[in-house]
């Protein structure tokens, strides 16, 4: 990177990844984006990368045209529908103005292909080794569907999707991990040219994270911001080698916001979910619960960490790998919320510890016909623990429950869209397969007996849920919520006790997001 010297130096250090790029000029006359929702907004916002790269080589006065088409929802599957289709229908995707059989008929020198958001979203892929296989064959089908449609294309450059939340150690960022993976073995065996855009999209945020905790590279969790967009454009200026045009637009719009950065020590933390012993499943106000908070550390040694956190033990904190950490804690189940405070030569990093949901998921439940939300059967069939949340029994100290795969999940602004404590994604947990239901436990604390409205909302812009909820012992509400449906969010007045409230509930789910939030507010207006 051809930044300032002192950032250069620091960012080097951090990232500790060398891309291996060609210093030699490559004529590029016309470039396609083959991409989804992300490579929509390129050109549909007014920061996108599509326009920035286009800026970029109008200024360096570069020969080459760069066309995005890209399209929301799209996985690598229906893209290739998209390029059958073009064979002889002329139409646009989300982009104005950009018609795909015209695109496709001129020809190109380049295709970039930036897919694989959807295919986790969903999600398209069986999270198994068969679902794997399968992507791979088809992401390869892909590639020679692509190279039958433009005959003339002398390179194709496949790079992984970006970001999944602002986790990177949440289970869709470690699943889209492994597509990304994918992506390069593909390129290797069907000679492509693979570019990790998705590291360098991942880096430049955990980076930016080390100096400011409330940074942010996303919209929604799924679609970057003004600053990913310009990571984004500078990864594709790369993959395109156009190395020059790439390290004065990196000067010019990347390094500004990097500039303060010295040598200062420096970390980002990030709020694990962590998988229970079933020995370790909490059924009384007394017990602990575990915490798991990973590090990135910057200029500073493990050693010289200091972590403090009121009314959490620290069992202890090691090094996973070189300039990384992980702290275990064990916190009693009512002292939440509270702080963690991470000190390292430098201003103490906050991590904000809400209570935990208890969650399992996986659990198989009838399919119905999508989108006829409102058809959904009453008559749903129920499990053994909603049969043990129906007579007020705590799942998690009875055998059935222990039976199964629990979760301590930590709501975090990393994780579902905003700082919201009473939020839980459920696929950050596991994958969020179609037609799966996940049973979620949370002890809430009244402090007085007291009439309230227990608030439900879906979290992100494409949840789609069948909700039962459960309360003390009695089913309180069980309705679809969803953009899609009547309903997106909706409440229903209950009575708490004084002291300790159990709050069960089955969130079913379709397809796309799973993610739902739970909040009581009391006669006062309080919000708990």
């Amino acid at each position: 990177m051809t930044h300032s010297r002192t950032t250069a130096a620091l960012v080097a250090a951090f990232l500790a990844f060398t891309f291996v790029l060609s210093t030699s000029s490559f004529a590029v006359e016309r470039v396609l984006v083959v991409g989804d929702s992300i490579t929509g907004h390129s050109m549909n916002l007014p920061y996108g990368y599509g326009h920035e790269v286009r800026n970029a080589l109008k200024e360096s006065n570069a020969d080459v045209e760069f066309v995005p088409l890209g399209g929301s929802g799209q996985t690598i599957f229906s893209w290739r529908n998209i390029i059958k289709r073009s064979y002889t229908d002329n139409f646009r995707l989300d982009i104005e103005g950009i018609m795909v059989k015209e695109e496709f008929d001129k020809g190109a020198d380049s295709i970039l292909v930036h897919l694989g958001m959807n295919d986790a979203l969903q999600p398209s892929i069986p999270s198994d080794e068969e679902g794997f296989k399968s992507w791979r064959a088809e992401y390869k089908s892909l590639v020679a569907d692509l190279r039958a449609r433009v005959p003339n294309v002398k390179r194709v450059i496949l790079t992984p999707p970006t970001l999944l939340t602002e986790n990177p150690y949440a289970f869709k960022n470690v699943f889209m991990d492994r597509l990304a993976k994918i992506v390069d073995d593909v390129a290797q065996e069907e000679n492509c040219e693979f570019y990790d855009a998705r590291q360098e999209f991942k880096e430049h945020f955990i980076y930016a994270r080390t100096r400011n905790p409330e940074f942010r590279i996303t919209l929604d969790f799924v679609h970057p911001n003004q600053f990913g967009h310009q990571i984004m454009t500078y990864s594709f200026l790369k993959a395109l080698k156009l190395n020059e045009i790439a390290e004065k637009y990196y000067q010019d719009k990347v390094d500004p916001i990097l500039r303060e950065v010295d040598d200062k020590p420096a970390l980002a933390l990030f709020v694990n979910d962590v998988k229970l012993d079933s020995k370790a499943l909490p059924d009384d106000k007394n017990d602990l619960v575990p915490i798991e908070i990973v590090g990135r550390i910057f200029n500073v040694k493990i050693d010289e960490l200091n972590l403090e956190a009121d009314k959490l033990v620290v069992k202890k904190i090691e090094e996973t790998n070189p300039g990384e950490f992980r702290a275990t804690l064990d916190a009693p189940i009512l002292s939440f919320p509270t702080t963690i405070l991470v000190n390292c030569g430098t201003k103490p990093v906050k991590a904000r510890l809400n209570a935990p949901y208890f969650a399992t998921t996986g659990v198989p439940m009838k399919s119905y016909q999508y989108p006829a939300l409102d058809k959904f059967p009453s008559d749903q069939t129920q499990t053994e623990l909603d049969t043990l949340l129906a007579a007020g029994k705590n799942p998690l100290a009875t055998s059935a429950g222990a039976s199964k795969e629990w979760f301590a999940y930590y709501p975090t602004a990393d994780k579902t869209g905003a700082d919201n404590p009473n939020a839980i994604d459920l696929a950050d947990l596991a994958p969020a397969n179609a037609f799966d239901a996940a049973y979620v436990i949370r002890y809430v604390v009244s402090p007085k007996a007291q009439r309230a409205t227990l608030k439900l909302h879906t979290e992100g812009f494409s949840t789609t849920t069948y909700q039962r909820v459960y309360l003390n012992g009695r089913e309180i509400y069980f309705d679809c919520l969803s953009p899609r449906s009547p309903k997106w969010q909706d409440s229903v007045e209950v009575e708490l006790h004084a002291g300790l409230n159990l709050l069960g509930a089955r969130v079913d789910h379709t397809h796309w997001q799973w993610a739902v939030s739970f909040s009581f507010e009391g006669a006062d207006g309080h919000t708990f």
